[in-house]
C-alpha cells in the first residue's frame, strides 16, 4: 500500500479485521483515564462560544507501554488521536506477537497498524544497541535513541529542540507520578526485561502532526523494580533499539477515528493516563 495514495476502503477493512489483546492479565488495579470523556479543566480553555482545544502547557501520557510527550502546540483533538491510534496499534500487536520473544515481529505489526490508521513512516530502523557507558538507566537509553529520531525528523524552526526537551521533562515528571508510572511499568515489563517506546509529538502552524519515536527492548540478568530508572550494568543487559519518524494523514485518520474508538472499549480504556509536565 502506497502511503501517499492510501485506499480508505482498505484501511477501514483492515481495522475492522484487527483483534485486540484484552490486557486483562496486566490490569492489577484500575487506572483512571483523563480523556475525551472527562478532560480536566487544565487541559482546555473555555469561551462564550464553547471549548477551545488549546492546552495550558506541555502534556504527557502513558499509553500502554509508550510514554508520549506533547508540546503545547498539539491541540486536544490531535492528542486524543495520537493516543488512541498508538494504543490501538499496541493492543493489536500484543494480540499477534509476544513483545519479549517476537520483538521484531511485534514492531512489524505495530507499524502495520499505524500505517493503516493514517501514519506515514519516514525513517524506521531496528538494530542492536551498543552501550557506551558501563552503567546506565533505560530513560537515558530511550532519550539517546529519541534524540537520534528527532534529529532525523528535521522538524521546522525550533521544533527539534522543543520536542526533545518536552520528552525529557515528561520523564522527569513521570518519576513522581504514581499512577502513570505504575501503568508504564506494568505494561512495559516482560519476564526478563522490558519493551517500551518514548515519543515526542509536535503540531505545525498548519495543523500537521509529527511524532519522533525511540523504542527500547531489553533483557537483563537482574530483576529491576522499575523500567526506566533502574541502573543496569552493560555486561548484564542485551538491548535492541528502534527509531521512527511519523507523520499523520489527518484525512485518513478522521475517517477511521470512530472505528478505532469503538474497538478501544472495556479494559483498553484503563491503559491511558495523562499528566501535566
Amino acid at each position: 500500500m502506497n502511503m501517499n495514495n492510501l485506499d480508505l476502503a482498505d484501511c477501514k477493512h483492515y481495522i475492522a479485521e484487527c483483534e485486540l489483546d484484552d490486557n486483562s492479565h496486566a490490569l492489577t488495579q484500575p487506572v483512571s483515564v483523563l480523556s475525551r470523556m472527562a478532560a480536566p479543566a487544565s487541559l482546555t480553555a473555555t469561551t462564550a462560544t464553547g471549548s477551545l482545544d488549546i492546552p495550558d502547557g506541555p502534556q504527557a501520557a502513558v499509553v500502554g507501554s509508550s510514554l508520549l510527550a506533547f508540546t503545547d502546540s498539539v491541540t486536544q483533538q490531535n492528542r486524543e488521536d495520537i493516543m488512541d491510534s498508538f494504543l490501538f496499534a499496541t493492543l493489536v500487536a500484543n494480540k499477534a506477537f509476544n513483545p519479549e520473544t517476537q520483538n521484531q515481529l511485534w514492531y512489524g505489526k505495530f507499524n502495520e497498524v499505524l500505517k493503516h490508521s493514517g501514519w506515514l513512516s519516514t525513517g524506521w530502523s531496528y538494530t542492536r544497541y551498543n552501550a557506551k557507558a558501563v552503567s546506565f538507566t533505560m530513560d537515558q537509553v530511550g532519550l539517546e535513541i529519541l534524540g537520534s529520531a528527532v534529529a532525523a525528523a528535521a522538524l521546522p524552526g525550533p521544533g527539534s529542540a522543543a520536542a526533545l526537551k518536552v520528552a525529557g521533562d515528561a520523564i522527569v515528571a513521570l518519576k513522581s507520578r504514581d499512577k502513570p508510572l505504575r501503568l508504564f511499568d506494568n505494561q512495559s515489563t516482560t519476564h526478563n526485561g522490558a519493551n517500551f517506546r518514548i515519543g515526542t509529538c509536535v503540531e505545525s502552524v498548519n495543523g500537521s502532526i509529527a511524532v519522533a519515536m525511540g523504542s527500547v527492548s531489553f533483557t537483563s540478568g537482574s530483576r529491576s523494580t522499575t523500567v526506566l530508572f533502574w541502573e543496569h550494568q552493560s555486561s548484564h543487559v542485551s538491548i535492541f533499539r528502534a527509531e521512527d519518524q511519523l507523520n499523520l494523514n489527518s484525512n485518513i485518520y478522521s475517517a477511521v477515528r470512530q472505528q478505532i474508538r469503538n474497538k478501544l472499549t472495556g479494559n483498553a480504556q484503563a491503559l491511558i493516563e495523562e499528566f501535566e509536565i
